[in-house]
Order: structure tokens, then C-alpha cells, then sequence
């Protein structure tokens, strides 16, 4: 699935969902390509997965998919909830 349909389809379906912290890791290794490093960078310190979701897909996809355009380790970076460094 492109990214930008995944934006639509995250803005949609997560709108009003409250995913728990584990349930991010499957979904960003399966579905978002993140390799384990990026998942833990992005995932550890949520406690809202769905928001942290939408945030990395709107930051990663193209800007002809109404999202930033940043390349995957800035989408990353700007969607964690952590305050580990970058």
C-alpha cells in the first residue's frame, strides 16, 4: 500500500483509537518498514501508538500525499516521545 493511502487510512481508522505501546512494534515492523532500531527510537516513551502512528506517516509521506516529505530517520526524530536524543 503507498504511504499516502496509509496517511488516509491511519487518519481514518486511528482517529479515535488508543493503542497500547506493544502494539506498535508488529504494526511498524510489518506495515511501516521500520527496521527494530527505528521502532524503538519512535515507539519507546509512547503511550498513545495510534498518535505516534499518524504523526510518522504524515511526516514520512510524499508532499503529494499531503504528508512532509521527510526522509524516514527525521520522521522518526520528529514523531518520537521520548527525550532521548536524536
Amino acid at each position: 500500500m503507498p504511504i499516502g493511502s496509509r496517511v488516509s487510512a491511519a487518519e481514518e481508522d486511528l482517529s479515535d483509537v488508543v493503542l497500547p505501546p506493544t502494539t506498535c512494534y508488529p504494526l511498524a515492523w510489518n506495515a511501516m518498514g521500520l527496521n527494530t532500531g527505528q521502532a524503538v527510537k519512535l515507539f519507546s516513551g509512547t503511550k498513545d501508538a495510534a498518535a505516534t502512528i499518524k504523526c510518522f506517516l504524515k511526516a514520512y509521506a510524499s508532499e503529494g500525499d499531503k504528508g512532509l516529505g521527510l526522509p524516514m530517520g527525521f520522521a522518526v526524530n520528529l514523531c518520537k516521545n521520548n527525550s532521548e536524543p536524536f
